[in-house]
């Protein structure tokens, strides 16, 4: 469980080696705190799990917040999504742009479910930790705003960017997490797309 430094280990060895080290790390808190939640995870069970010993685990993140707050980033999607915003700013219409981004956002929203849920309790039981908890989510929205902005500007929507961001996301967060109340309901994917967009580019006024 102990690391061991290797004698005559080269630069690029030892680099690899603390990236290895870390990203087990990591992998084991977002197992452990999805499982158990922060308040209910140690760090010693963390580091038993990552098989490193506790005094490397603090080494690399400090404390159980800053352990925390670098295992919410590394999984987070923000960090592709300005690639993705340019991909989406080649596509001809602006349906065609917002599908690709709520594809996207959907996606991502799936696979990192346990990490929103994480971010939840953390909110309800450590207000303090909030700005923690929520920071990538906050930088993505950042991002969305901007390019919502883009979108405003150049006459393809109209309204608030801050507003039209908040709605936007608004609906694929309700669509992922809240699932449960329209279980028994099998939408496909590509059609639940094409329905939340057309709803929020046309509302629902006969």
């Amino acid at each position: 469980m102990h690391d061991v430094a290797v004698a005559g280990e080269r630069p690029a060895d030892a680099k690899s080696g603390v990236e290895e080290t870390r990203s087990r790390i990591l992998a084991a808190a977002r197992a452990l705190y999805a499982s158990k939640g922060s308040r209910g995870t140690t760090t010693r069970e963390v580091a038993t799990l990552a098989n490193v010993n506790e005094a490397t685990l603090f080494r690399h993140f400090g404390t159980k917040t800053q352990l925390l707050t670098a295992m919410l980033e590394h999984y987070s999607a923000f960090r592709a999504f300005p690639e993705l915003l340019s991909r989406v700013d080649v596509l001809p219409t602006i349906d065609e742009r917002l599908r690709e981004l709520a594809f996207f956002t959907i996606e991502e929203m799936r696979v990192r479910e346990d990490l929103i849920r994480v971010s939840m309790a953390e909110e309800l039981s450590n207000p303090a930790g909030l700005s923690c908890a929520w920071r990538a989510p906050t930088e993505t929205r950042r991002l969305l705003v901007a390019w919502f902005e883009t979108q405003t500007a150049s006459n393809a929507l109209r309204g608030e960017s801050e507003w039209l961001a908040r709605v936007f996301m608004s609906l694929m967060f309700s669509f992922v997490m809240a699932r449960k109340i329209w279980a028994g309901i099998d939408v496909p994917l590509e059609r639940a797309v094409a329905n939340l967009v057309e709803i929020f580019l046309n509302g629902a006024r006969a």
